[in-house]
């Protein structure tokens, strides 16, 4: 609710309907470097094992290195710190608020 008693989506419209409105830009979104997209590919398939109790856990240690075993892969320490950084972004984000 605003101020006044209208909801915001009402302002919002109203707002929309003057000639000289102008929508905000969308914020630009970094592109994922190539480089890194294999990266982002073996955090998806990771994700998709992680195990759920009464909410999202971590992956755990033992989830990531059945999974390197699965597939063959041994991670560098590079590789291990950008998918543990990617886990605590997607805990942090499935906790918030």
């Amino acid at each position: 609710m605003a101020g006044d008693g209208n909801a915001k989506g009402d302002h919002l419209d109203t707002a929309r309907q003057n000639p000289l409105y102008r929508a905000p830009e969308a914020p630009a979104v970094p592109q994922l470097p190539p480089e890194l997209a294999y990266l982002w590919t073996w955090f998806t398939q990771l994700n998709q094992k992680r195990q759920c109790g009464m909410a999202v856990n971590a992956l755990s240690s033992a989830e990531i290195l059945a999974w390197q075993a699965r597939h063959g892969i041994r991670f560098d320490p590079f590789e291990e710190g950008v998918i543990d950084r990617l886990d605590a972004l997607f805990m942090y984000h499935q906790n918030e608020p």
